[in-house]
């Protein structure tokens, strides 16, 4: 399998949206995971049994993706169950939530950009060192498709949301060609707006493929690409994911 011998850390991987199917699909191509939850632990370990159940191993460890030094012990834990860390998916995100701009209140306000740009920040930091040590790495953002030019707004959409995507795309194209020379990409995907789907779904389409509309499972196809070695000079991209009806 593509990705025998990595270890791949995937933040936000216990719920019914991408996370969870990013995980069990590196976890089929080959990956050991480090799985991470935020309070659901039940949750957590029922997707830790099916990645078992694809002979892989996997480490399930809360933290909470907004503290930095949450996700630098979480590093640290993985580094020191399975050696290293090899690939890093930054999935777990703030809350959506559309409201008029002057109706947004700073706590909220703040707690979406701790959830969207203070978790990447976290997560690439703590990452970075021993995948610069290996000379090799991929780091794969969630962000958001048309966040750098937003056209939406309450009720169809929020404001304070996609400004934590767009900052997403930013540290892709900013972070990723520095990296390059050091055998470590850095990218983003942006998908439109995904349904959860339950466990069972989502380990079919893990097995037989996406089709239809978009589901997590087209996400985590093509982050698992970006994961690979034939993905080894695509660094700094933003790739959109778009459904049916979205131009």
């Amino acid at each position: 399998m593509a990705l025998t011998g990595k270890v791949a850390l995937v933040t936000g991987a216990s719920g019914g949206g991408m996370g969870r199917s990013i995980a069990l699909t590196l976890a089929r191509e080959g990956a050991d995971i480090i799985l991470n939850y935020r309070s659901n632990e039940e949750r957590a370990r029922e997707v830790a049994a099916v990645i078992e159940s694809f002979g892989r191993s996997v480490l399930i460890h809360q933290a909470d993706t907004e503290d930095p030094d949450a996700v630098q012990a979480m590093v640290q834990a993985g580094e020191a169950e399975f050696g290293h860390v090899d690939i890093a998916v930054c999935s777990a995100g703030g809350k959506w939530k559309p409201q008029d701009f002057v109706d947004i209140e700073p706590g909220h306000w703040r707690a979406v950009m701790r959830g969207e740009v203070d978790s990447a920040y976290g997560l690439i930091r703590a990452a970075l060192p021993g995948m610069r040590k290996r000379g090799w790495g991929r780091i794969v953002m969630i962000g958001g498709l048309r966040a750098d030019e937003w056209p939406y707004g309450p009720p169809d959409g929020p404001l304070d949301y996609p400004l934590g995507k767009a900052a997403r795309h930013w540290l892709a194209r900013t972070l990723g060609p520095r990296e390059r020379p050091n055998g470590i990409t850095i990218n983003a995907v942006a998908p439109g707006p995904i349904e959860h789907v339950e466990l069972e779904e989502a380990l079919r389409m893990v097995h037989q493929g996406p089709s239809g509309e978009i589901t997590p499972q087209h996400v985590a196809e093509v982050v698992a690409f970006l994961c690979s070695e034939p993905a080894a000079h695509v660094s700094g991209a933003v790739i959109p994911i778009r459904g049916s009806d979205e131009v």
